[in-house]
């Protein structure tokens, strides 16, 4: 009795040891505040669906739509769902299997004693029996090996969210952008008509010799360069209409209609706060999928670790065995088995000792790629703040230029009704302050760019419908 209390201790000590691994995280200082960002700027609560916050039902249905159907999401999840199942499978290693088997045989064999004809023997056998066997955890293998694959669930589940807002966000960053180039087309098309008219007024004075020839070449070389930037802007709005729709699943045939055009040009969002640096390493799926895959890469070294020490095996088997089926169940038929296997590698070449040294490396891969993540979600969040500052500036400089505009041709305006002025030159002043609106609409598209790059780069609270619990 003392020796088995005494194997029982042994064993709930040993699967109470696990090797220790030591996690490296080499991040520098944070600092208190974002270098770049505004004085005073505390963490608000982002909201989680911030493209709202422009209240465009078809840019919400747009993203809606991007979040179902869009196939690298959707792939994303499959592979949640296969390192779900994985999980299951090394969950089930740390529990007791059952089986049941049944076996019969049943041979006849033919002696010749020399005398007389051969004999013949009919022999059967036939067992069943349940077996029972369960690896004792030493060293915590099975439970590393668990959380391991626990961990990579997680990684799994906070990469498929970072790749969601990433998706919503270039889907609104898409949308934007198109609306925009068809405002700009706009302008862009009654700048060119503008031009054009323009243009014949001076070819006219030229051949009655009111104007200079090397004037009207450079008014021409001016015209061909703004009437090329009509297929340029029209390309590049099919781009980012091919873009939309290939986010959303569909066929990217750039065919997609924005309908709210001129309200979304006159759209306007505030930056998001960007809050303290400490708080984006929680915000940041990227950096907690980052941080899941550490720690299963910690859980392997263990499983790698605990794989060079003794595995410890009990099998129990019960059963019947007979010669004859019919009274296989009989009672004094009964067979029973229990035993313990134990087994100490020896001698395999190197190959535990590498696959330990080959986990290890892994690690230190995992923890490089943590802090290279982290440094890198602060590069953008830094980089969003100070293009927050001069994009604001260069807006509100273009803004006042398309107002000083606004007054000059306001002015011109009235002399040329007066006949105080010529027409091309009335319409010089026009072509100009249709110039200033294209500036003021690149820019607020900029400005406009930048802060959706924000709320991406801040994480903010965005969480996916359905999403996996771990």
């Amino acid at each position: 009795m003392k020796k088995a209390k005494a194997f029982l201790f042994l064993l709930i000590f040993f699967s109470a040891c696990a090797p220790k691994v030591e996690i490296k995280r080499d991040l520098p200082p944070l600092p208190e505040s974002f270098a770049n960002s505004p004085a005073n700027s505390t963490l608000p609560q982002l909201p989680e669906r911030w493209w709202e916050i422009f209240e465009i039902e078809e840019l919400n249905r747009l993203v809606e739509k991007v979040l179902s159907a869009n196939h690298d999401l959707t792939k994303a999840r499959f592979r949640i769902e296969e390192l779900s199942a994985r999980l299951k499978k090394a969950r089930a290693e740390r529990f007791p299997e059952v089986n049941l088997d049944f076996s019969g045989r049943r041979s006849r064999t033919r002696l010749s004693r020399g005398i007389g004809p051969p004999q013949g023997f009919i022999y059967g056998e036939f067992q069943g029996a349940v077996l029972a066997s369960y690896e004792v955890d030493l060293w915590r293998r099975l439970s590393s090996a668990e959380k391991a694959a626990y961990f990579e669930v997680l990684s799994a589940e906070e990469s498929r969210l970072a790749l969601a807002q990433s998706l919503a966000a270039e889907a609104v960053s898409r949308y934007l952008e198109a609306a925009f180039y068809n405002c700009e087309l706009k302008v862009l098309s009654e700048e060119v008509k503008v031009s054009e008219k323009r243009l014949s007024l001076l070819r006219k004075r030229f051949e009655v010799g009111l104007f200079p020839a090397a004037r009207l070449l450079e008014e021409e070389k001016k015209f061909s360069a703004l009437r090329a930037l009509l297929p340029e802007t029209r390309r590049a709005l099919r781009e980012a209409l091919q873009e939309l729709e290939l986010l959303s699943g569909s066929y990217p045939a750039g065919t997609f209609q924005i309908r709210e055009t001129s309200s979304v040009c006159k759209s306007e969002i505030s930056p998001p706060p960007p809050g303290l640096p400490s708080e984006l390493l929680k915000r940041r799926p990227d950096i907690r999928a980052a941080e899941a895959k550490l720690r299963a890469a910690a859980e392997m070294v263990k499983v790698a670790r605990a794989a060079r020490f003794p595995h410890l095996m009990l099998t129990v088997e019960e059963g019947r065995v007979s010669n004859a089926l019919s009274d296989l169940l009989s009672r004094q038929n009964r067979l029973w088995t229990l035993s313990f296997d134990l087994t100490q590698p020896l001698f395999n070449a190197g190959e535990l000792k590498a696959e330990e040294e080959a986990s290890r490396k892994i690690l230190r891969q995992a923890e490089e790629e943590y802090v290279q993540t982290v440094l890198e979600a602060f590069r953008e969040v830094e980089f969003g703040l100070l293009s927050e500052e001069k994009l604001r500036r260069v807006l509100l400089e273009t803004q006042k230029e398309l107002t000083a505009a606004n007054l000059r041709l306001s002015f011109y305006e009235n002399r040329f009704k007066k006949g105080l002025i010529s027409l091309p030159d009335y319409l010089d002043f026009k072509i100009q302050t249709l110039e200033a609106q294209r500036k003021v609409l690149r820019a607020r598209r900029s400005l406009i760019l930048n802060r959706i790059f924000l709320f991406r780069a801040l994480g903010g609270g965005f969480s996916l419908p359905g999403k996996e619990a771990s």
